[in-house]
Parts: C-alpha cells; structure tokens; sequence
C-alpha cells in the first residue's frame, strides 16, 4: 500500500531525534526556516482525535523536510519537522490524514507462548483484529491525497476535512 510506505517516513521523522541524540534545539544542515502550523482535521463536522496527519512537500525544498502530529481531543495537530522541531517549511504540501481505530487487548503483556495466558492473548488478539478499522477514506491516506495546504508565514491555523466517515477492515497482514 503506498500510504504505508509514506508512514515509515514520518515515524523516521520522529525517530531522527533519538538516533541523532539530544542536541538541544539545534537546527539540522540545510533546515529551512520554519513556521508554527496547527492543522484541526474534522470528519462529518466534528473534530477528529488521535489522526495521524503527515506533510508531504510538493518542491524540492519541501519534499526533504516532512512535518507530522498526531490530533488532540480537539482535532489539533501541531507540525513537527524532523519529530521535535516545532513547525514546518514554508510552502506546498499535500496533507495525509490517517486513523485505524482498535480495541485493546487486555492480555497484551502475554505475547510469550510460555506465558499462563498466551491463549487468552490469542483469543483477545482474534476478537481486536474483527474489531478494527479504518475511519478514514484512503484517498485521504494515500500519496495522491486531495487534500492540500500552503504554509506560509504569519498563517497559523490550517483546516482539513477527512468526511465522510468510513469503516474499513484493514487488509490481512496491511498493519
């Protein structure tokens, strides 16, 4: 699936920082300057929490410095460029929305088959994965999203509509 693969590339957004080690605020070579961007993703007229919202630069500036958040309870997510600089480039960028919503298995610290409940993990794991879905059309996931944004200085706020609501069985094996 192409989002997956977009996916990789914002949770290596936020893992920079933890192979990089912590060097302050210090920005990175070639960092553009960057601009405070909140983005409120709303699905059929509500605010949508816990999305996962990725920037995907549409020139060749834009396009190195990837910025992503995930949504509060209020359906804001603040941009991070790099996983811990506030912000992001100014600029183009196609806006990919994603949310699988799953119930949580309550014997998930029993994943060894030598544990006393690892059959009781295999039956809740079965019942979490026909309990889970996808809230989001695919269209909004995927490298080819309509939804777009330019970020530029002195615009803070930026809004997003991911309607209508959807529920998707993931592809065996997709997650």
């Amino acid at each position: 699936m192409k989002h997956l693969k977009y996916h990789s590339l914002f949770a290596l957004t936020l893992l920079l920082p933890i192979v990089a080690g912590c060097a302050g605020e210090q920005r990175l070579p070639g960092m553009p300057p960057l601009h405070p961007v909140f983005i409120t993703v709303e699905q059929d007229g509500n605010p949508l929490a816990g999305a996962t919202v990725t920037l995907l630069g549409n020139d060749e500036v834009t396009r190195q410095w990837p910025a992503g958040g995930v949504t509060d309870t209020n359906g804001v997510a603040q941009m991070r460029t790099s996983g811990r600089f506030e912000g992001a480039a100014a600029g183009q960028f196609r806006v990919m929305v994603d949310k699988t919503e799953r119930p949580i298995n309550p014997y998930e610290a029993h994943t060894e088959s030598d544990s006393p409940h690892f059959q009781d993990f295999l039956r809740e794991q079965r019942i979490v994965e026909a309990n889970t879905f996808i809230v989001i059309d695919p269209r909004f996931s995927s490298n080819d999203t309509p939804l777009t944004i330019e970020v530029v200085r002195g615009q803070r706020n930026y809004s997003v509509d991911v309607s209508p609501a959807v529920r998707i069985r993931p592809a065996a094996g997709s997650d």
